[in-house]
C-alpha cells in the first residue's frame, strides 16, 4: 500500500492526525493539533457528500488529515456519534433559554 502526500507533501506516517486531548472540544477526538472535532468533518461530508467539497470547507487541514478523521469515524462511530448528539443536545438546551 503506497502512502498518499498531503497537500504540503507530507505523507501519513509523517503526521499524528487524531487526538484526543482532556480540556479541548470535551476530550472527543480532533484533527492532530487543531480544535477542529472530527464530528465537524463527519457532519461536513454528510452534508455535502463529497470528500472533494468536505476538504475544500476546511482549507486549513490536508487531504490526509481529512481522510483521517473520516477513516477515524469509521473505525470509532460509535466515539463520534456520541459526540455529535452531545453538541446537538446542548445545542437545543442552549436554544431553549429564554
Amino acid at each position: 500500500m503506497s502512502e498518499e502526500a498531503t497537500r504540503d507533501g507530507h505523507t501519513a506516517s509523517d503526521q499524528v492526525f487524531i487526538r484526543e486531548t482532556p480540556g479541548v472540544s470535551g476530550g472527543y477526538p480532533c484533527v492532530g493539533n487543531t480544535r477542529i472535532p472530527v464530528r465537524s468533518i463527519v457532519l461536513a461530508h454528510r452534508q455535502t457528500g463529497s470528500f472533494e467539497r468536505t476538504l475544500d470547507a476546511y482549507p486549513q487541514l490536508t487531504r490526509a488529515e481529512v481522510r483521517a478523521a473520516l477513516d477515524y469515524y469509521a473505525a470509532h462511530p460509535a466515539r463520534v456519534d456520541e459526540d455529535i448528539q452531545r453538541n446537538e443536545s446542548v445545542w437545543e438546551e442552549i436554544t431553549r433559554r429564554p
